[in-house]
């Protein structure tokens, strides 16, 4: 956890244009369905897919250190495993029911390519349901 601070991006070269076929892609999931307004870099790679409502969920990939910007006491971070892939949640504070936050490292970066991170962010499901969402985001059945 590194409060404010997100894991870096790889490099994607200018200029973007919208994504011919992000279906095809690593990080794309059939959870997020037909997916508007996706772009790729120049090289043809996307580097990270969204799907923004209850619950706010992508994927993406990372260079460098995992980092998620999440700010919480301790007593409301856990540290767990989703599919075998470590994970931290941010649970929600109090008043705040839709504030459950998870991030899921799917790969850690190589040498030769960028890691994944799987996240779910703002949803009123519980620990649980939300791992079990990371999981099926990352293909993997419960």
């Amino acid at each position: 956890m590194t409060p404010h601070q997100a894991a870096d991006w790889p490099p994607c070269p200018e200029p973007r244009r919208p994504a011919q076929n992000y279906k095809t892609s690593e990080i794309y999931s059939p959870v997020f369905g037909d997916l508007k307004e996706v772009s790729e870099c120049a090289d043809g790679k996307i580097i990270g897919l969204s799907v923004y409502g209850e619950p706010s969920i992508g994927k993406r990939y990372f260079v460098g250190p995992a980092k998620v910007p999440y700010t919480a006491p301790f007593d409301r971070l856990i540290l767990l495993t989703v599919a075998e892939r470590p994970a931290i949640a941010r649970l929600p504070a109090a008043g705040d029911p839709e504030g459950l936050r998870l991030a899921v490292i799917q790969r850690f970066p190589s040498s030769n390519q960028p890691g994944i991170m799987v996240w779910i962010d703002f949803t009123s499901k519980s620990v649980a349901e939300a791992a079990a969402l990371a999981a099926q985001i990352m293909g993997v059945r419960p």
